[in-house]
């Protein structure tokens, strides 16, 4: 009958001399942590891949407003891209892709703003220079 034995190979596994090292058999030390440990190092290439932002909401203060300045109304109206209507220029935000006015700068030609949320500085200065403002709120 024939003796079962282990083979020495399952001996040696262990070992520093025989099939390879210790260093990657032994332990965690060569994974560089667990689960998403890393993932600004390492496993950068796959956070940028996997981590992606299209589940969820947007956040209020997250959302993109796009912003004009009272400067730049005159800026506009000044270079000819506003149209005129009279003695005023026309504003249309939505034309322009402008969710709100802001009151940074000076005016000096009527304008009349539309669609566009207005700050109460702005609101100031655009009726002071002899415009309008036809706001939403």
């Amino acid at each position: 009958m024939v003796v079962k034995r282990r083979k020495k190979y399952r001996k040696k596994l262990g070992g520093r001399t025989y099939h390879g090292n210790t260093k990657n058999r032994r332990g965690h030390g060569r994974k560089g942590g667990t689960g998403w440990a890393g993932r600004w190092g390492q496993k950068q290439i796959k956070a940028i891949l996997v981590l992606r932002d299209e589940k969820g909401f947007t956040p209020v203060r997250r959302r993109a407003v796009s912003f004009v300045n009272v400067s730049d109304l005159d800026d506009l109206a000044l270079s000819g891209v506003l149209p005129k209507e009279g003695d005023k220029y026309i504003f249309d935000a939505a034309a322009f892709g402008v969710n709100k006015i802001l009151g940074g700068g000076r005016i000096s030609v009527a304008v009349v703003v539309r669609n566009a949320a207005v700050t109460e500085r702005a609101a100031e200065k655009i009726r002071a220079a002899g415009g309008e403002v036809e706001a939403v709120e």
